[in-house]
């Protein structure tokens, strides 16, 4: 892993306005790249109370795919 390339992962829930006014709150994890102190890129993933399948597979994806950046070139 390099030092200059770093994942966060950050529990962070999403707003997402609906019609009329209602507000939907989903939850979710923010994984946020930074590379020498900058953020180059950011991927969220719900996270719901019953995971399915896919849920579950997306999450690993995400997470494999933010680990692998970290790896030097």
């Amino acid at each position: 892993m390099s030092a200059d390339r770093v994942v966060q992962l950050r529990w962070e829930p999403r707003r997402v306005a609906g019609d009329g006014g209602a507000a939907l709150c989903y939850p979710g994890i923010s994984m946020i790249r930074r590379d020498e102190g900058e953020i180059v890129g950011r991927t969220w993933v719900p996270v719901g109370e019953e995971p399915t399948f896919a849920d579950d597979e997306a999450l690993i994806a995400a997470l494999h795919a933010a680990w692998c950046w970290t790896k030097p070139v």
